[in-house]
C-alpha cells in the first residue's frame, strides 16, 4: 500500500507551487488533478507517472467528489505515491478535508502540502491586498458556491463586517452576493473587484462597486474561474497593480520544446508576465552505453551535450564500479550552461566550456580535435549526431548516445490561441512540425513566428517559412528582447 499526498498548487502561476510540493510531484507514480492546475506543473512529472483528470466546472461535475476519493483509495493500493493536485490550498474550500477523512477511514497514510490560496495570492497579483492599516484590519474568505436551494450565510453579519470579504467560486452567484449585501445595508459605493485567472498571463480584472459591478462584468465578458473581493482595499489597485504592468502581460507564447527539463527561457517569459505553453512534451528513453571501461580510457576527450548526459554517464561509471578518478587524464568538455552546472554539482570543473550547442561555437573548439586525439561525444541520439555532423571530416570524433528524446502529443491542442510562436533552436522546429496536422501547419504560416538565430531560421526556411523575425544575437537575452519588441509593435499596430 502506498501513500497519498494532497498538494495545493497555488492560485495558478506554476512558479507559485511550493518547493516541497514540486519535490513530491516529481516523485509521484500517479497524479490526480483538477482543471485549474497549470499544465506546466504536470510537465515536471517523471515519464512513468500516470495522469488522472478529475476536473470540475461550474454546474458540471462529470466525476463526483465521492468517486474522486475512491480513485485515491484505489490507486494508493497499487502505487507507492499518489498525488492529489488541487488549485489553491487543499483545505480552503478544496474539499481536502473530505478526502483526508476518506483516506483515514480506509487506513491509507496521507499528508498535506499546503498551497498559496488564491484568496490571498491571486488578489495580490491583481494589486489588491487583503488587509491594509488604513482600510481593513481583517479579511473573511467565503464560499460563493452554495448548495442548490440552500443559503447558510448570515448576510446581515457579513454586511456589518468592516474587513475585506473574499468570495471563492462565486461568479454564478454574483447577483445574489451584491443584492444580499445591499439589502442588509452595505453602502452601494463599496468597492468590488473581480479577478479571473488570477496570477496567470491571461489574468483579467474588473473593478466597480456593489451597484455597478454586475454591469461592468457583463460588458467585460469576465467569467469563472474568478475571485470576488468586496472592500475598500480594492481602491489600492492603481498603485499596487504590478503584474498587469509587466511588458509581456496578456501575451500567449508557444515555446516548442527541444528537450525535456526546465526551460530558463520559459521562466524568463513568465517573469515578464507572459503566458507560456511548451509543446510538444518530450519523452526520454534510455540507451545502453556502447563503450566499455577500457574503451572509455582510450579517449583523450569526452564532450557532453546536456545535463542528462552527465547524469547518465556518471550513473554508468558507478554501475561498473568506477568514479571520477578514472577520468583524471581525460579532457572534459561541457556544451551548455546546464551541462556545466551538472559537472559542478558533482564537484568537477570541466576543462573546456562551450556556451551553446551552435555550429559556430563548436567549430571554434574544433582545433582541439587533432588527428592523433580521439574524442567521444556523449548525449542524446540527436545531439550526438548533430555535433558529429558539425565536425564532419574529423574521423577521430565518435559518439555514444545514452538516451533518445521523442516528441509526445497531448490533444486537444489549440494553435489558434497563441500570439507568438518562439523557436529557440532548430530541434524545436523539427519537434513541433513533427506533431502538427496539415491544417495546423497551414495555420502556423499565418502566425507571428520568432527565431533565436540564423541556424534556427535556416531550418524554418527549409520547411518553407519565409515570414519570421530573427533575434539580433543568438542568445536568450536577445531573444527575449525580440519577443518584447514584437509584442510592442503588435500593440502599436
Amino acid at each position: 500500500m502506498g501513500k497519498v499526498i494532497l498538494i495545493g498548487a497555488g492560485p495558478g502561476d506554476a512558479q507559485l507551487l511550493t518547493v516541497k510540493g514540486l519535490a513530491a510531484l516529481q516523485k509521484a507514480d500517479v497524479i490526480v488533478y483538477d482543471r485549474l492546475v497549470e499544465p506546466a506543473m504536470l510537465q515536471e512529472r517523471k515519464s512513468s507517472c500516470k495522469l488522472i483528470y478529475v476536473g470540475k466546472e461550474p454546474l458540471h461535475h462529470p466525476i463526483p467528489q465521492e468517486e474522486i476519493e475512491q480513485i485515491l483509495v484505489r490507486e494508493s493500493k497499487t502505487n507507492d505515491l499518489v498525488v492529489r493536485l488541487k488549485a489553491g490550498d487543499p483545505y480552503v474550500f478544496g474539499r481536502g478535508g473530505e478526502e483526508g477523512e476518506t483516506l483515514y477511514q480506509a487506513g491509507i497514510p496521507f499528508e498535506v502540502i499546503p498551497g498559496i490560496t488564491s484568496a490571498i495570492g491571486g488578489l495580490a497579483y491583481a494589486g489588491i491586498p487583503v488587509t491594509h492599516r488604513d482600510f481593513a484590519s481583517s479579511f473573511h474568505v467565503i464560499t460563493g458556491h452554495l448548495k442548490k436551494g440552500r443559503d447558510p450565510l448570515d448576510w446581515e453579519a457579513l454586511a456589518r463586517l468592516e474587513g475585506t470579504l473574499i468570495f471563492l467560486m462565486g461568479m454564478t452567484n454574483l447577483p445574489n452576493i451584491c443584492a444580499n449585501l445591499l439589502q442588509e445595508g452595505r453602502n452601494p459605493e463599496t468597492a468590488v473587484g473581480i479577478v479571473q485567472w488570477a496570477s496567470r498571463g491571461k489574468q483579467l480584472t474588473v473593478t466597480g462597486n456593489l451597484a455597478t459591478i454586475e454591469q461592468k462584468v457583463a460588458e467585460s465578458g469576465i467569467s469563472s474561474p474568478a475571485l470576488i473581493v468586496v472592500g475598500d482595499v480594492v481602491t489600492l489597485r492603481p498603485q499596487l497593480n504590478f503584474f498587469e504592468e509587466l511588458p509581456l502581460f496578456h501575451t500567449k507564447v508557444l515555446l516548442p520544446r527541444a528537450r525535456k527539463g526546465k526551460s530558463m527561457l520559459a521562466e524568463n517569459i513568465r517573469d515578464l508576465g507572459g503566458e507560456v505553453t511548451m509543446y510538444p512534451n518530450i519523452q526520454v528513453l534510455d540507451i545502453a552505453p556502447t563503450k566499455t571501461a577500457g574503451q572509455l580510457a582510450e579517449y583523450q576527450e569526452l564532450l557532453f551535450t546536456s545535463k542528462e548526459a552527465v547524469e547518465r554517464f556518471f550513473n554508468y561509471l558507478a554501475s561498473i564500479n568506477l568514479d571520477v578518478r578514472s577520468l583524471k587524464n581525460t579532457h572534459l568538455t561541457a556544451i551548455g550552461k546546464q551541462t556545466k552546472e551538472a559537472f559542478t554539482e558533482k564537484g568537477i570543473i570541466p576543462d573546456s566550456f562551450i556556451k551553446r550547442r551552435s555550429q559556430e561555437l563548436i567549430l571554434e573548439h574544433a582545433p582541439r580535435f587533432k588527428d592523433n586525439q580521439s574524442s567521444l561525444i556523449i548525449g542524446s541520439m540527436l545531439d550526438t549526431a548533430e555535433v558529429q555532423t558539425m565536425l564532419a571530416g574529423i574521423e577521430t570524433v565518435q559518439t555514444m548516445p545514452l538516451y533518445d528524446m521523442r516528441p509526445v502529443t497531448e490533444r486537444p491542442f489549440d494553435l489558434e490561441c497563441f500570439d507568438q510562436i518562439c523557436f529557440s533552436s532548430s530541434r524545436a522546429v523539427h519537434n513541433l512540425l513533427a506533431v502538427l496536422t496539415t491544417e495546423e501547419k497551414a495555420l502556423l504560416q499565418q502566425k507571428t513566428i520568432l527565431s533565436i538565430g540564423r541556424f534556427t531560421s535556416a531550418t524554418l526556411a527549409s520547411f518553407g517559412f519565409t515570414n519570421y523575425y530573427e533575434a539580433e544575437n543568438a542568445t536568450p537575452e536577445s531573444f527575449i528582447e525580440l519577443i518584447q519588441k514584437t509584442k510592442l509593435e503588435g500593440v502599436l499596430q
